[in-house]
């Protein structure tokens, strides 16, 4: 078959917009990258067949290659809809003996002309696929090894056993030299001698061959299926996500003229303001904890863990009972939380900076404030504000060996430890926080189930124990320089040094050279931790779940998961992995990392194509409760103020505190944490949640729809068609079409505005909309006209109505003319209050 002339190629795509035909069965197939469709038939050219080139960026993309003609005596194979700009192809039969019908949607047509599928059905879901034999054929020498060094951990299948990592997919399963490098570096645990170079190339090879050669196929299989949301919609959900604010012109713009790239310079802009930094503290404190110490859980809470021998100015700001001024409670405040915020001021300096994330551990500094630099005695630092709480700079205090987040005085406290302990706990966190590994899910002996008292020294010498303590003790050790309140305390100068039955410092069973690490092991261990590769999955999997609401899939246990768990997981992982090659290419730069999360179809999955598999995406997706913290930024990128409880006397306590009731009162009751006592975040509303997502809804129109209003026209955020005097009924009772036009143009407008929905006119949605206006409407109407249009039935409730401003004062003077809005004879604002209302307590508000 000859390419595509360039004349030809214009006149196909020209046919595809211009003409229509009917099809019978025929059967296309997908081989070697290459799709057939064997005829279609085209008025001027007749019978043709076309062949697309297949490729995978982030979806299947098919780029049409070649158009030649046809036997007539071959069946018919699709059909093109010129309106829709698709093609309807009835059967694709792939490798694998599956049989698809795919809807082809046309992308660009300039250069060449591409396709992505739309939708896809699979016509025999019940046949079992015809699984392509592996071409792989492992070694002797390969088995042998496999079997003696990684068999009673991983399994004869590399799915993993007694709590150890599956193979398929693993955190160093990217590349062949990775592993194999991983590998010769620390595997068997504790016995990296065993396996020297030659060997570890072997089992790599062997583990890529035997239990990784389909992942990239199964992963393009599964993701394949999902739907995603449309560019401005994916704008929207990363703009409120970030920065906490609807997208911008400038953002519509680029997204709309460059689609990909325009949408990742637009999501790279967010992530220089402020308010991301903000979002980053939050997804990271979820994990940290160490708000805990923040001034919300005590004015002194993190300042009082620092000693008075080490920092005899910790507490500076008080000049004593008798002489503090209206000030001290802020500078407190201040003070306290620039040394509470420490680690997460670091992790924002990493990344505002564009600095490797692996600093975060490896920083040989801490980050003070204007306050809390007086508090560590630190005196002339270049703050640009020297008031500015929020201004941070990276400060190296005299004779500690700083290794970031793992010597910070706040995480030490957060995960202190004891006498019996020996720091055990705090490598516990540092496995989990830092390395994706649960220590406490390898299977062993564990003090309850059993106690040994024969054994000198159980921890190492009874293998039950050693499984967990051969990796967690030398880490513990590591930190043996630290003491249980976080001082800096080198054990070589006490009196009675480290415990002599505890395994020595080292990390993934390499023991520390004590040369020019005795006294700042921790810095060491932080450059371990920094190269380890599964310390990029362990920010992975931190940022996935704070963009997306869950944590990537934990694999799935072989005997009892389907093929389409298991599926599921390979995928996920899989492409995870990509994402975090990109991450790790990029110098460890987090930016990359959001931006490739964000990109991924997982995140932007907005439903699935017709018979996908449901089983393989039953955690596809990333819808999630809104923190009360982002319901708030919501609300205020929204409306242009706080849910101050209105009700309840919106004014009563501005003079007071001026903190929305999502970020102060109500903010653990709405399933947020304290950081303290309550460290887990509420995924699913309760019933107590759920009235109070009905009362914020209620008070939020309450207070918005008049004030809106009220404004002019030029400024409304809500009512762009409508204003508070369009009564859909004329003066003979009938309805005015121009009016209820407007009215269906503003309902219109507040779904796409509160709920980012783009709907067609005659949408069910808007119709229920309408309709809940029209009935709120006539309600309201028979109620003033019962009432005779009493004060009482025309007034609209105090708190509703436009008198105040923000700060409780009257916008007019005694006994002056009122024009603002405080009555509704029509009952039009109220109308209009319902509807609000109703959106407000829709699932796609509250939700991510």
């Amino acid at each position: 078959m000859a390419a595509i002339p360039k004349a030809l190629a214009q006149a196909v795509f020209l046919l595809l917009l211009l003409c229509s035909t009917s099809a019978l069965a025929g059967r296309s197939t997908l081989a070697n990258g290459y799709l057939s469709v064997p005829r279609i038939d085209i008025d001027g050219y007749g019978a043709m067949e076309l062949v697309f080139r297949l490729e995978f960026d982030n979806e299947y993309l098919l780029i049409l290659e070649e158009a030649v003609e046809t036997s007539t005596g071959i069946p018919n194979s699709g059909v093109f809809d010129p309106v829709q700009q698709t093609i309807d192809i009835d059967e694709i039969e792939l490798p694998g003996g599956e049989v698809y019908s795919v809807r082809l949607r046309l992308l660009n047509s300039q250069s060449e002309f591409v396709f992505a599928i739309s939708d896809a059905v699979q016509l025999n879901p019940n046949e079992e696929p015809n699984p392509q034999p592996s071409t792989f054929e492992p070694s002797a020498e390969a088995l042998s090894l496999y079997g003696q060094q990684c068999s009673g951990c991983h399994g004869t299948s590399g799915t993993g056993v007694a709590g150890n990592p599956s193979l398929s997919a693993c955190a160093n399963c990217s590349t062949e030299s990775i592993l194999s490098n991983y590998i010769r570096d620390t595997m068997p645990l504790g016995q990296s001698a065993n396996c020297d170079v030659a060997c570890a190339d072997v089992l790599a090879e062997y583990i890529m061959g035997a239990f990784n050669s389909t992942n990239q196929q199964v992963s393009r299989e599964t993701i394949g299926f999902i739907r995603t949301l449309s560019d401005a919609e994916t704008l929207r959900k990363a703009a409120q996500q970030l920065v906490g604010r609807l997208p911008n012109l400038d953002e519509f713009r680029k997204v709309s003229e460059d689609s990909e790239l325009g949408m990742r310079q637009a999501i790279s802009g967010m992530m220089k303001e402020d308010a991301f930094y903000q979002r980053l503290s939050e997804i990271f404190n979820d994990y940290l904890l160490t708000d805990k110490y923040h001034s919300l859980n005590g004015s002194e809470a993190a300042i009082g863990l620092l000693s008075s021998d080490d920092f005899p100015n910790r507490r500076w700001f008080d000049p004593g009972k008798d002489n503090r001024d209206e000030n001290y409670s802020t500078v407190r405040r201040a003070t306290n939380d620039g040394v509470a915020r420490e680690p997460l001021a670091l992790i924002n300096h990493v990344v505002r900076n564009e600095l490797a994330f692996t600093e975060i551990l490896t920083a040989d500094y801490m980050m003070m404030n204007p306050f809390s630099a007086k508090t560590y005695g630190m005196e002339g630092l270049a703050f640009s504000d020297p008031n500015n709480a929020n201004e941070f700079l990276p400060v190296k205090l005299e004779g500690i060996p700083h290794a970031g987040i793992l010597t910070s005085p706040m995480f030490l406290n957060r995960y202190p430890t004891t006498s019996t302990n020996r720091n055990r706990g705090r490598a516990r966190v540092v496995f989990d926080l830092f390395l994706d590994t649960d220590v406490l899910a390898i299977e062993g002996v564990r003090p309850g189930n059993s106690v040994d008292i024969t054994t000198p020294v159980p921890t190492i010498n009874n293998p039950q124990c050693s499984k967990c303590h051969s990796l967690i003790d030398p880490i513990a050790s590591v930190f043996q320089n630290w003491n249980h309140k976080g001082q800096y305390r080198p054990v070589r100068l006490s009196r009675y040094g480290w415990y002599a039955d505890m395994e020595p410092r080292g990390f993934n069973g390499e023991v520390m050279p004590l040369a020019g690490n005795i006294d700042s092991s921790v810095q060491w261990l932080a450059k371990q931790i920094a190269a380890d590769p599964k310390f990029p999955r362990a920010v992975t999997r931190i940022m996935v779940n704070g963009l997306s609401g869950k944590e990537p899939l934990q694999v799935p246990d072989s005997a009892s998961s389907s093929r389409a768990e298991i599926d599921a997981y390979i995928a996920e992982r899989t492409l995870l992995n990509d994402i975090q090659t990109r991450f790790v290419n990029d110098g460890f730069r987090l930016q990359t990392l959001v931006e490739e999360i964000m990109m991924s179809r997982y995140w932007r999955a907005d439903g699935l194509s017709a018979d996908a598999n449901a089983i393989a995406h039953a955690e596809t997706g990333s819808s999630y409760l809104l923190t009360p913290e982002q319901l708030d930024r919501k609300i205020v990128s929204l409306f242009g103020f706080e849910w101050r409880r209105s009700l309840d006397n919106y004014y009563k306590d501005i003079n007071s505190s001026s903190t929305s009731k999502l970020n102060k009162t109500f903010r653990q009751i709405y399933g947020g944490i304290d950081s303290d006592s309550v460290t887990t975040r509420l995924k699913s509303p309760n019933g107590l949640m759920a009235a109070m997502q009905l009362r914020m809804a209620n008070e939020l129109a309450c207070y918005a729809v008049p004030r809106d209003f009220w404004l002019p026209a030029a400024e409304r955020k809500l009512f762009l068609f409508v204003d508070h005097e369009m009564n859909p009924y004329d003066e003979t009772g009938a309805i005015d079409q121009s009016i209820m036009t407007r009215v269906r143009e503003n309902i219109q407008y507040l779904h796409t505005y509160l709920l980012g929905e783009e709907l067609p006119a005659q949408s069910e949605e808007l119709q229920i909309s309408e309709q809940l206006f029209m009935n709120s409407l006539n309600r309201g109407r028979q109620i003033i006209l019962a009432n005779g249009g009493e004060w009482s039935a025309i007034r609209l409730p105090s708190d509703c109505d436009v008198t105040k401003d923000f700060n409780g004062t009257q916008l007019y003077e005694k006994d002056a003319r009122d024009d603002r809005l405080v009555e509704d004879r029509q009952y039009i604002i109220r109308a209009w209050m319902a509807v609000v209302a109703y959106l407000l307590a829709d699932f796609k508000f509250l939700y991510s």
